[in-house]
């Protein structure tokens, strides 16, 4: 079974990877089938890998022509009880989002549940 760690960084890295096959892969390592993401500015609850995969397909598209961005973890991954969290920056060209992400993991050891909050401009 991964550890809670192994999971967040999956899971990172299928944001920050372009080839569907590759990003499918990691999201099938670190999420339930039925995984729920739910994102703090969304109206609605992102249900399954499918639409996990197709909401990081499309937050990929808004990239600008000529600039990548990619997820980074920035601090250590915490974890007790099946609940999980861990920091991350949304970066794309010279723009930094903060934020922290929790997640709670199912009886299969990987998350059926990750819930996204964004930090407050300071």
């Amino acid at each position: 079974m991964a550890t809670p760690d192994e999971l967040a960084h999956w899971y990172a890295d299928a944001w920050n990877e372009t080839d569907p096959a590759k990003r499918r892969a990691l999201l099938e390592a670190a999420c339930s089938p039925g995984i729920r993401f739910l994102q703090e500015g969304f109206e609605y609850e992102v249900v399954g890998i499918d639409a996990l995969d197709r909401t990081i397909a499309e937050y990929q598209a808004t990239w600008p022509d000529g600039i990548e961005g990619r997820v980074e973890i920035t601090t250590p991954i915490q974890s007790h009880h099946g609940i999980g969290r861990g920091g991350f920056a949304w970066i794309v060209g010279d723009e930094r989002t903060y934020g922290t992400d929790f997640a709670e993991i199912g009886d299969d050891g990987r998350m059926q549940m990750i819930a996204v909050f964004i930090d407050a401009p300071t």
